[in-house]
């Protein structure tokens, strides 16, 4: 199971996630990721992973997919800072040689 809670400020959209970021839960997520950033794109996009107890392959398409789209990803635990790490020095690559990001589906 995924709970996810979203929390809007003035200057903020965050979604705090907790539980499994896998499948079959990533479709909810990928909607209220849709929802988020079309609401006020001018908000910084924040990302709460440090609830999260699982990741699966589809999850990490997910993050990734979040990456190229400017969030920031607050995370804690060895496994989950070196997926964050990975997937900011993947978005930075890609920028540097202008590769695109094969999107991953929600």
């Amino acid at each position: 199971m995924l709970k996810i809670t979203r929390i809007e400020t003035d200057t903020e959209q965050r979604l705090i996630l907790e539980g499994r970021l896998a499948n079959p839960w990533i479709t909810g997520l990928g909607s209220h990721w849709k929802e988020i950033r079309h609401a006020h794109p001018e908000r910084a996009f924040v990302v709460d992973l440090k609830g999260v107890v699982r990741i699966d392959d589809a999850g990490e398409g997910a993050l990734a997919l979040m990456k190229a789209e400017g969030a920031r990803f607050l995370a804690t635990g060895i496994r989950m800072k070196h997926l964050v790490q990975n997937l900011e020095l993947k978005a930075q690559e890609n920028r540097c040689t202008d590769k695109a990001l094969t999107r991953p589906r929600f």
